[in-house]
């Protein structure tokens, strides 16, 4: 193959010659015609017409060195200047290039790359990503691609970072620059030119102002009244304390604080300084509960939402209402954290104290009943595999809707155990003959005007039939389980209150402030009964005034708990079910019980397992215990509490959730063996992020 170096001027000389030949060709044709039709002499038109072959073969070839000689010093002066243009590029240009291969060896660069990457890893054939540290597979594959997510300001590619500019982001010599990648075809091969902008000054700037970004925090004194009540002592010196404590924190954090109402703040800090406060986990949470009250050295505590989502003041400022809001159906004594990357939780050591007063009670009953009788019917629906607690609920709703005169309907599982025991006499009323319908039927009477109202449950997930309420144009919740995350759309009325014992109790209040006395029927208070004996275990646990206020009311209404507690009979099977556990059992930390059981196959696994974790609560030194079932594929695990440590935020960390002393978690597809792992792995982590000792 020949090397030499290729002459764009070559043909244009060349073509001279061509053109005499073709010239001398079409004199000679024209002398031959011209001899042979006329009778000019032969010598005298050969010499005329080799004048004229001379004279052409003159003009011609001044005519073609001329245009040759404009087009090579055109040429000549173009060469000299992108000489100057590549000396400058390569010498002068201060931003860094390389001109590499496909393999990422590199084949050139300019004085300013040598001076960012170091002389040593930018020489000849040396690979790129000895100077900045990213393969050359990941630049084309990042050229190729150029996929990157809108809603992150920074992402990952093969542990490359990228900006949201879709530039690579390298570093050479301590600084930082975007790399751009221009492919470049040269004889057939593929080369590819870097560049590399230095953008260490922007990134700083950048991160600067990252770091002082405005988080907006709102903070709010737990029950302080209900506390001091119970307590009977006067808490104003303490508050002082806990005001004090919070304005040094907010000192310490650089932030500014104001109490803009009575035992409420709101806070305003820096991304930074939140930053600190994630790190030590929000160690305000505990400065604060040791301030207590009365004899029993009750705790103060402080529920914060906190947020540095939206882009203006106003926007994070009602962020963070939603974010207290939600510490507070948590139970308090938490924050609630909520930045581009998701919503955090921390703190919620301390059992919520039950409020005294019925004023919310009566204000979401005017509420719920002014929903109800606005809409054309009524849905109720608890959670899948309902207990008395969820039933209960259900038919105290459908109690208000028929004194309201709406249709109303409860779907639920008709074949669960639970729903059989506890509504044999209900169903033989009129009202209650045709109220229960399975999931198909509830779906049937979802419409437009529809209320669904959702009870013992707040993550819709969980529902006896979820595709309705994702379907509901209108829609009510009330619970007493601790609230684990937000609505996807968020509930006309949201009544969350973790202090109540049960569900059954906000009902009962509801019920008490909503219809004349006398409306609620025995049958109808029976039920709701059970749902606050099974919770309470039968008023041993997590009850309080507001427990026995509700009680009393339903008594008041013909319910006894004899009756009601003969709907908790079990069979044999159930018994022997139960008993499994028992053989199983272990204590985990000194102050823990955990049991396991494979399961007999019956759908009363899980309420077995419930039990065995109620019953290891009697074992002295224990203050929470968990008991796990295989059901199917699916490890289920009840955790119980005695107040001490919260079962919620452990069960949490596996995917659960519930109340700070009753709790429950679903593991799909999973082993016995590697739940219990999974389990033990939530507590020790649970204890080491609250500081508890084993």
């Amino acid at each position: 193959m020949s090397n030499k170096k290729f002459d764009p001027f070559r043909r244009l000389e060349e073509l001279p010659s061509r053109v005499y030949v073709i010239l001398g060709i079409l004199c000679l044709a024209i002398h031959v015609i011209i001899c042979t039709y006329t009778d000019i002499s032969v010598a005298v038109c050969g010499l005329i017409l080799i004048g004229i072959y001379i004279v052409s073969a003159l003009i011609i070839t001044m005519v073609v060195h001329k245009r040759i000689n404009i087009f090579r010093n055109a040429s000549n002066y173009s060469e000299e200047q992108n000489n100057g243009v590549i000396y400058t590029f390569r010498h002068l240009l201060k931003i860094p290039y390389a001109v590499v291969t496909e393999k990422g060896k590199i084949i050139t660069v300019n004085a300013a790359m040598k001076n960012a990457a170091g002389a040593a890893a930018t020489v000849f054939n040396a690979d790129i990503k000895d100077s900045c540290g990213i393969s050359m597979d990941a630049v084309i594959s990042h050229l190729s691609t150029k996929v990157i997510d809108d809603d992150d300001d920074e992402a990952e590619h093969d542990g490359i970072q990228i900006l949201k500019d879709k530039a690579l982001i390298c570093e050479l010599g301590g600084r930082f620059y975007h790399l751009d990648c221009h492919p470049l075809f040269s004889k057939g091969k593929m080369f590819y030119l870097l560049m590399f902008k230095d953008i260490t000054e922007l990134k700083a700037l950048s991160e600067t102002h990252r770091a002082l970004h405005t988080a907006v925090a709102y903070i709010v004194i737990d029950n302080l009244d209900e506390i001091a009540q119970y307590a009977q002592v006067s808490y104003q010196a303490e508050v002082a304390k806990v005001d004090a404590i919070l304005k040094d924190w907010a000192k310490e954090l650089g932030g500014i604080i104001r109490e803009y109402d009575r035992h409420k703040y709101v806070l305003l800090l820096t991304r930074k300084s939140l930053l600190t406060c994630v790190r030590n986990k929000f160690e305000i949470l505990d400065k604060v509960r040791q301030i207590t009250l009365g004899d029993d050295n009750m705790p103060i505590t402080v529920s914060v939402g906190i947020t540095t989502l939206g882009e203006s003041l106003a926007e994070r400022e009602r962020e963070s209402l939603v974010c207290l809001e939600m510490a507070l159906q948590r139970g308090g004594d938490q924050t609630v954290l909520k930045n581009e990357t998701g919503t955090f939780f921390f703190g919620g050591r301390t059992k919520s104290q039950q409020k005294r007063s019925g004023g919310h009670s009566r204000v979401i009953s005017t509420k719920l009943c002014s929903m109800i009788t606005s809409s054309s019917n009524v849905i109720v629906m608890g959670h899948a595999n309902p207990d008395f607690d969820s039933i209960g609920a259900c038919v105290g709703i459908a109690a208000l809707c028929i004194h309201l005169g709406v249709r109303v309907k409860i779907v639920t599982n008709l074949n669960s155990e639970s729903f059989k025991a506890c509504t044999g006499r209900l169903t033989d009323l009129a009202d209650y003959r045709d109220i229960f319908v399975d999931d198909v039927t509830g779906l049937d009477e979802s419409e437009f005007g529809t209320l669904l109202i959702v009870v013992d449950a707040n993550n819709f997930r969980i529902l006896e039939a979820p595709e309705i309420a994702a379907n509901s144009f209108k829609t009510a919740v009330i619970d007493h389980h601790i609230k684990k995350e937000e609505f996807e759309e968020e509930p006309q009325l949201v009544y969350i209150d973790p202090s109540a014992s049960s569900t059954c109790e906000l009902i009962s209040e509801i019920l008490e402030f909503s219809i004349p006395i006398g409306t609620l029927r025995k049958e109808e208070a029976n039920v709701l009964m059970s749902g606050i004996m099974v919770d309470t275990q039968n008023f041993t646990r997590t009850v309080g005034t507001r427990t026995f206020a509700a009680a009393l009311y339903l008594r008041s209404a013909g319910a006894s708990t004899e009756y009601a507690r003969t709907f908790f009979d079990q069979a044999f099977e159930d018994y022997h079910s139960e008993a499994i556990f028992g053989t199983n059992a272990e204590i985990y930390g000194e102050q823990i019980a955990i049991t396991v059981s494979e399961g007999t196959g019956s759908p009363n696994d899980r309420v077995a397992a419930a039990k065995a974790a109620d019953k290891l609560l009697a074992v002295k030194n224990v203050n929470a215990a968990f008991a796990l079932v295989t059901i199917g594929t699916t490890v289920h695990i009840s955790g119980r509490s005695n107040g001490k440590l919260n079962v919620q935020l452990i069960l949490e960390k596996i995917g659960g959730g519930g109340h700070f002393d009753v709790a429950g978690a679903a593991i799909q597809e999973s082993e016995l063996d590697a739940a219990k792992t999974m389990l033990i792995n939530a507590i020790d982590e649970y204890i080491k992020e609250n500081k508890i000792g084993k």
